[in-house]
Parts: structure tokens; C-alpha cells; sequence
């Protein structure tokens, strides 16, 4: 009996002593950036009909609308109509501003690590990963992005992409996020017929 309370007492005393630096960290989702992307998303195929706000600019071949998200996490979002015989539409929102690269480079670091670990419901269906492979930010490129597809491909969504970056635009640095539709993917051939 002894033996079991002087073990019992040595790891109690060892555990109490024991100092926690490292943290055991999980992949933890942002919420709001979650939550929107699958309300973008799922509003794509109906050309943002209930995101679409007031239109902003409206120029020979685009609209520019503003966005009715409600999406704390940026500082700024838009749709963007392509005007043609179908439209095509995209989402973007950017997330920070700012003069120094090194806070630009850690938000675009950890907006291509929530992604790489979140997973998106549309209407209480299937959950779909994302999955792309992010250049890394260079400040002497001043260009850098990453573009994620939803796995498996959704059915109703095949060529949907969300596309982060990370842009030099004198004097600032800019980490944006969209969502729009390729049309085909860079190695794949169109239709001969122009269709």
C-alpha cells in the first residue's frame, strides 16, 4: 500500500511541476470565413441572387455589386458579373491591407492553413474537403497565390475554385479571397467550335 501512494504522490508531484511550453495544436476552422464560404458557394450557381447589394461600377464587359455578406473577417467584398450571352460571376473579399509583408505573409499563411483543414456542408448534404497547393509568399515576386477545389468534386459545382493571394499594390500588400468558375483547367483543350 505504501509503494502505490509514494508512486502516486512522485507522479502527482512530477505533473504539478511539470512545466507545459509546447501546446499540442489542432486545426482549428475559422467560423466566419466557414460559414461564408459555403454561403458563397451555395449561392454561386444563382449568380449571388441573394448576396448581390447595389451595383457599384458598371463598366462595358462587368458590374461590380457590393455584397450583402456579412463577413467580419474582411475588410472589404464584392461580386463581379462578366457580362456575356450566360454571365459568369466571381466573389472577392480582402482581408488586409497593410505596408508590412511580414503580417500580409502570416495572413496569407493562415488563410491557406484554415483551408487546408476545412470542410464545407452546402444545404446539409455532403461535407466536401479543399484541396490546392499555395505558393509561398515572396516579397520579390510580389505575386503569390493558392487555388483550392472542393473533394470530391461537387456535382452541381465541378469547376468551382477559391483562390487566395498575396499582391504588392504600391505602397501596400494585399491578401484577397475568391471564389469564380473556371472554365477549363490550364491542360485541358476546348471545344474545337468555339462553343
Amino acid at each position: 500500500m505504501r509503494i502505490y501512494r509514494a508512486f502516486y504522490l512522485l507522479v502527482m508531484a512530477m505533473v504539478a511541476n511539470f512545466d507545459v511550453n509546447a501546446q499540442v495544436r489542432f486545426p482549428v476552422t475559422n467560423n466566419d470565413l466557414r460559414n461564408n464560404l459555403e454561403k458563397i458557394i451555395s449561392d454561386y450557381p444563382y449568380g449571388f441572387g441573394s448576396l448581390k447589394g447595389d451595383t457599384l461600377v458598371e463598366n462595358p464587359q462587368t458590374i461590380e455589386f457590393a455584397s450583402r455578406l456579412d463577413f467580419k473577417s474582411a475588410e472589404e467584398n464584392s461580386i463581379t458579373e462578366y457580362k456575356s450571352a450566360h454571365p459568369v460571376y466571381s466573389w472577392s473579399a480582402t482581408l488586409l491591407t497593410t505596408d508590412d509583408f511580414n503580417e500580409a505573409s502570416t495572413k496569407y499563411s493562415w488563410l491557406n492553413n484554415q483551408l487546408k483543414v476545412m470542410s464545407l456542408t452546402f444545404q446539409g448534404s455532403y461535407s466536401y474537403s479543399l484541396t490546392g497547393s499555395p505558393e509561398p509568399a515572396s516579397e520579390t515576386r510580389k505575386f503569390s497565390s493558392g487555388i483550392f477545389s472542393l473533394m470530391p468534386r461537387a456535382r452541381d459545382l465541378p469547376k468551382i475554385k477559391i483562390e487566395t493571394s498575396i499582391t504588392f499594390e504600391f505602397p501596400e500588400w494585399k491578401v484577397k479571397l475568391m471564389v469564380y468558375e473556371k472554365e477549363r483547367e490550364d491542360d485541358e483543350r476546348g471545344n474545337p467550335n468555339g462553343e
